[in-house]
Order: structure tokens, then sequence, then C-alpha cells
């Protein structure tokens, strides 16, 4: 077994994502597994050295450890950046495109495609045969509408939460649909292990896999695992964490996050290997 922990540095790691680490940590150690940090650092605008850093520590105050991956920042940025892999998503895209993958340019804006881009982007580019261009377009998968994706023992469509969802950004960048199986595919991961809310996005990948040639991403299992939420129900969120701060490294917050993924994980059998 190999499985992953994939956080994206855009903040401070919260609640739930301490979650999903344990829970990786915990399904790895039971199986005899193995455990990658892949770090998602491809969003620039948002990423702080901070935000990179609080990943290592919230790993080492967890006693998570993993196998594969980068140990420190510094070791992030010259051996493990997805900035790196520019090259191999570009490919990826080229024989993804040779394979017969539906894309379409299109110029829509993020205020003017508001909600999914079921059966077409807001402004119509999937019919207008509009040129790529980066910096003026993006690509996105002209996903028909009745797909149905089989996620364990889940139907799911993708395309009522996602729409034609975009696999390379305005900013000449791949975007995260793309990077996340081929650097699944890569790292050869056989168990992903995410939340309920990116169930929709597996489906979604798992549509792309035979496109970008990624069997091994294709072939894996997929644990979904409930929410950490909100007092009032919401879900948590990096980008809206209330105090914008890290988590407190404390006793108490270490027990309480063990409770939470001990909760969460019940449901599919993933549970704590040590008190």
């Amino acid at each position: 077994m190999i499985t992953r922990f994939a956080p994206t540095p855009s903040g401070f790691l919260h609640r739930g994502n301490a979650v999903n680490a344990l829970l990786v940590s915990w399904l790895a150690t039971a199986a005899r597994g193995t455990v990658a940090l892949r770090i998602d650092d491809m969003d620039v605008p948002r990423l702080r050295a901070a935000y990179v850093d609080d990943v290592f520590a919230v790993l080492a105050w967890l006693d998570i450890d993993w196998q594969v991956g980068p140990r420190d920042r510094t070791d992030l940025e010259t051996q493990w950046s997805s900035r790196l892999r520019l090259g191999r998503y570009r490919t990826a895209l080229d024989h993804a495109v040779s394979a017969g993958l539906p894309v379409y340019a299109c110029t829509c804006s993020r205020s003017q495609q508001r909600g999914p881009a079921t059966g077409g982007c807001a402004g119509g580019c999937r019919a207008r045969g509009v040129r790529h261009e980066p910096g003026r377009t993006a690509l996105r998968v002209a996903l028909p509408v009745d797909t149905v994706v089989t996620v364990g023992d889940r139907s799911v469509r993708p395309a009522d939460r996602l729409g034609d969802f975009v696999i390379w950004r305005r900013d000449d960048l791949p975007a995260y649909q793309l990077t996340s199986v081929v650097d699944d595919h890569d790292l050869a991961v056989t168990d992903v292990v995410r939340g309920i809310d990116l169930l929709d996005s597996t489906a979604a990948q798992l549509f792309l896999a035979p496109f970008l040639g990624a069997g091994t991403f294709a072939a894996a299992r997929f644990w979904h695992h409930g929410l950490v939420v909100e007092a009032d129900g919401t879900k948590l969120s990096k980008s809206q964490q209330s105090s914008g701060d890290p988590l407190p490294r404390t006793e108490d917050e270490r027990r309480t996050i063990h409770r939470l993924a001990a909760t969460v994980g019940a449901p599919l059998g993933i549970g704590t290997t040590s008190d």
C-alpha cells in the first residue's frame, strides 16, 4: 500500500487537514504501507513560507512520519515542488488531448462563470471554437452531462457539480484535477484518503485517468471520510479561518484531533493504531 497526505499551502492547516493526515497515517500503519507527502505548491499567489513550514510543524506535532516526499521547505523547493514538474504536466496534457480528451478554450472569468459549467460555460465557448491563448483563455474539459463514474460503491455524475472543469489555467499553469492525477500516478499511490467533499473531484479525476495514461490512479482505492466542521456546521477551510492563526499545538488540541479522526474514520474501518 502507498497512500499520501497532499495539503495545499494556501493557509495554515486546520483541524480537518490534521484529521486527514492522521487517517492517512493510521491506514498506512495498519497495512504496513508507505506514506508520501505531496505538497501542492502550484498556487504561487497564495503561497507563503509560513504555510509551508506549518505543514511540517503539524506533522511533527502529531508524530506523523512519511517515507516519500520533502523533509522541509528547502527540500520541497529544490527537489519536490510542483513547479519543477511543469514539463511533466504539459506532456500529460498533450497525451490526453492526443488520446481524445474533449477540451475547449474558454475566455470566461470566474465572475462570469458562477457555478458549475454544466453543459458548457456561461459564454458558450464550447461551441465558439476559441483559440487557446495563455493569459487569455483556460482549457476546459467538455464533460458530457450524462457521464456517470463509479467510485467504490457510489455512482457519481461529476457534471452536476463540476461541469466542464478547467484542466489548464488561464495563467498557463496546470489545474488541480490534472496535477492530482499525474502526481498520484507517478507516486504509484494505491489508496487515496480524502474528505467526502472531494467525491466529485475523484469522479472527475477517474474520468481523466485513461486519457492521461494514469492506470495506477484508475486502479486505486478511495476512502472518502466525513468532514470536520465548524460549530455552525460549515466546512472548515484554510482560506476562511476566522483567526488566520496556526492550530494551537497543545495536548488538549492533539487529543481533540485524535478523537475527531477516530470518529470520522470509524465508518471506513480506519482507526487509531496506538492509545
